[in-house]
């Protein structure tokens, strides 16, 4: 059984002061819980409601937990209750170590920056569609969202196991672009529509709707795009035309 100490340790993952204070994050749900233990992080402990531990798909993800040398323990509902963030709780979480991804770890491709995305929602999504599309790497700047934040890795859906996600500053993010020679293409309502891919790899920078791009990164860009629609409508949710750009920006032939 968990201390209380370490309860309300977990318990404090749910904000970014908790995560930054311990390294660690909180992930909710036998989908996250099983992409855990597939990437080669670190899962600190794997937490199930006693009541469906003798479930078949539930024994499974223990059986693998154990396999790994990852700390498992049975708790009563009350403790899953009290360490979710979601509103209708899974009877399974597990607590993992914050990878460090940097810079080292992006291969080539196109890369992601998130701007100021401050909806966990719309940061997790567009992880998963970045990932989902090929993209190199996801990064937050400025205001954006913590991508392992509990909603965030939900809407992800297991795709922040599977590449690096991390967070920079604006200043960074252009000089290391500037020195791999990757072009930043911002992405802005009212813009040019991009309709063809990228010859080559681009950072495509995601603004917040209500402020879009920051300045910073406008003035750094090569180019300024956007996607095109019907006459009247002014824009798209945020993860809605970031899936679109990325689609178009990545386009690759059938086969």
């Amino acid at each position: 059984m968990p201390t209380r100490a370490e309860i309300k340790t977990w318990r404090s993952l749910h904000r970014g002061k908790g995560r930054r204070e311990t390294g660690c994050f909180l992930a909710e749900g036998r989908r996250l819980v099983g992409e855990m233990l597939e990437w080669p992080g670190r899962t600190v402990a794997v937490l199930h409601a006693a009541a469906v531990g003798d479930e078949p798909d539930m024994k499974k993800l223990l059986a693998r937990a154990t396999a790994r040398g990852v700390r498992t323990e049975a708790v009563p509902e009350a403790v899953v209750r009290t360490l979710a963030d979601a509103a209708t709780p899974q009877p399974i979480l597990a607590i993992g170590a914050v990878p460090a991804y940097g810079w080292d770890d992006v291969g080539d491709g196109a890369i992601v920056l998130l701007d100021g995305v401050q909806d966990p929602g719309n940061a997790g999504t567009l992880v998963r569609t970045a990932v989902a599309l090929g993209a190199a790497a996801v990064i937050g700047v400025g205001e954006t969202a913590d991508p392992w934040g509990p909603k965030a890795l939900r809407a992800a859906a297991g795709a922040s196991f599977r590449g690096p996600v991390f967070r920079t500053d604006a200043r960074e993010a252009v000089e290391h672009l500037a020195e791999r020679g990757i072009p930043i293409w911002v992405a802005a309502a009212g813009a040019p529509p991009l309709r063809n891919p990228s010859p080559g790899p681009v950072a495509l920078a995601l603004g917040s709707e209500a402020r879009g791009v920051s300045a910073s990164l406008r003035a750094a860009a090569a180019r300024v795009v956007s996607v095109p629609l019907v006459r009247g409508v002014e824009s798209l949710n945020v993860a809605s035309a970031g899936a679109i750009l990325l689609d178009r920006l990545l386009a690759r032939t059938p086969g």
